[in-house]
């Protein structure tokens, strides 16, 4: 997939579950609930939610390597309810719909803080580590202070990601995203 599909895929998935009431209806959970507590300099514990594909599991698939979305929401979502995670963005796709072809990680950023891009990266390395990823197609996608967080780790890993769609975020290369 080139990096121009890629990024047309990502922007689709949010102006879809920003705009949409299409998604509006609470479904059954297709996300597991999954904690993070890794050590980067300091501590680095961070709640998230897991989505594997359909098929993940199945036995002709034991080989196979999954592209792999990173979604980071937005102010109104920190807190320790994982379930505000999904009210936009590719967690709430995966409420509506079956078969979304990525693994797809959706952190939760604590309530009063701004994402920490090393977290994030920890995060991202232990997934990449415990599941079956192809490092070549993993993507980066944000919303709102998440769109901040997306550049803020574009900037800080920049050969890391096959593409990056901040959505509603802005970046400053002067100054680390939570800024006061």
């Amino acid at each position: 997939m080139s990096r121009i599909s890629s990024l047309l895929l990502l922007g689709t998935f949010g102006l879809l579950t920003c705009a949409s009431p299409l998604f509006a209806e609470p479904m059954a959970a297709k996300q597991k609930p999954q904690h993070f507590d890794g050590r980067i300099s300091r501590r680095a514990p961070l709640d998230y939610l897991l989505y594997l594909p359909e098929g993940y599991n199945a036995k002709e698939n034991k080989k196979k390597r999954w592209p792999l979305i990173l979604f980071l929401h937005g102010m109104g979502e920190r807190g320790t309810n994982l379930n505000k995670v999904k009210v936009h963005g590719p967690p709430k796709m995966v409420e509506g719909m079956t078969n979304l072809p990525f693994v797809i990680i959706s952190p939760q950023c604590p309530l009063g803080q701004w994402w920490d891009v090393e977290s994030l990266a920890a995060l991202l390395d232990k997934v990449i580590r415990k599941e079956r990823i192809d490092k070549n197609r993993l993507y980066l996608t944000g919303l709102s202070m998440g769109g901040f967080g997306s550049w803020e780790m574009a900037m800080k890993y920049p050969d890391l990601f096959a593409a990056v769609a901040p959505i509603c975020g802005g970046g400053n290369p002067h100054y680390p995203a939570g800024y006061t």
